[in-house]
């Protein structure tokens, strides 16, 4: 395989390959877990540019009707459903124990994160490497923006709501080792809150992060791919007007909402960086990894170590 990365820990299989055939799959290895029974349709993309997207932000006329289910309506209907971490708190909090629940809801999330993408319009249109590239290369992105929602929405962004029975407040982050990175977690549900994100802005802003960083030397369906993103774009900013109406703010708000997403790049560098290290450390530290979790940073480790990712920024840094 062009994609094969033995995994030196193990030393029993091929992540990149375990990986390509759950991809192949649709994640059937893990037939156990709930599935998601609908199949969304694929969207037809038009290419767009983001300067055609702030001529819409007044123009579209969000009263107009629909034959057919929106792009919205579809990522309404297939946004992941909320997990639990299985964390038991009647046991003291330690580090390693908190380090190695987030690990383990981790594992379950990423499973939930190749289902939705597999059903996001226009996702499976790319080749199966494409789609591979662009979830090892998005997954924490994805993570911790729904992280950052959901926080938002059950704590108005005064805790880290990683699920239901493993929440951070101020001094689990303590705990955790990764104080910082918890602030900055935080830092993006508090942004959500000042400016009073829409729940179909936030889906919008998440499909555009799993299409948000790239292989430098590009994707083998670049065309489909970036027909897909400008898609995604425009799509923003028919959510944004549909929140705000014809406003001449609109675009200020756009504006607003790609600063933010740019920002999630350079938290989620510092994430990948600590994730890395308790990986490599894991034995030392007594940090568990589950096996979905493995196979992706065995996977996305050298790409990400050899500088060969790009991110695909909004605005100049």
């Amino acid at each position: 395989r062009n994609d094969c990365i033995i995994d030196k820990i193990r030393r029993k299989n091929c992540p990149a390959c375990r990986f390509r055939k759950c991809l192949q799959a649709g994640m059937n290895l893990d037939a156990r877990k709930t599935k998601k029974k609908m199949k969304a349709p694929h969207s037809s993309t038009s290419e767009t540019t983001t300067k055609a997207v702030s001529q819409d932000l007044t123009l579209v006329r969000p009263s107009l009707p629909v034959l057919s289910p929106s792009v919205t309506s579809i990522l309404e209907m297939i946004e992941p459903d909320l997990l639990y971490a299985g964390y038991d708190s009647s046991l003291p909090d330690t580090p390693n124990r908190l380090l190695s629940g987030l690990n383990n809801l981790g594992g379950l999330q990423m499973i939930s994160v190749v289902k939705w993408a597999k059903t996001l319009p226009g996702f499976r249109s790319l080749h199966l490497d494409d789609q591979m590239m662009l979830l090892q290369y998005s997954w924490m992105s994805l993570m911790v923006f729904s992280l950052a929602w959901r926080s938002y929405k059950h704590s108005n962004s005064s805790m880290l709501f990683f699920a239901p029975d493993l929440i951070f407040n101020e001094e689990r982050m303590q705990q955790s080792t990764m104080y910082s990175l918890c602030k900055g977690m935080g830092n993006i549900a508090v942004d959500f809150r000042n400016l009073k994100v829409a729940y179909e802005e936030y889906l919008c802003m998440k499909a555009l992060l799993l299409l948000g960083t790239i292989p430098t030397d590009g994707l083998k369906s670049q065309a489909t791919f970036d027909e897909i993103r400008t898609s995604y774009i425009k799509e923003l900013g028919k959510a944004i007007v549909k929140k705000e109406g014809n406003s001449s703010q609109n675009w200020h708000r756009f504006y607003q909402l790609t600063k933010l997403l740019d920002s999630m790049h350079d938290l989620v560098e510092g994430l990948l960086q600590f994730c890395f290290y308790t990986f490599m450390q894991s034995k030392t530290l007594s940090v568990e990894f589950p096996e979905m979790l493995v196979e992706i940073i065995s996977n996305q480790l050298p790409k990400v170590m050899a500088g060969m990712a790009k991110h695909l920024r909004f605005h100049h840094k």
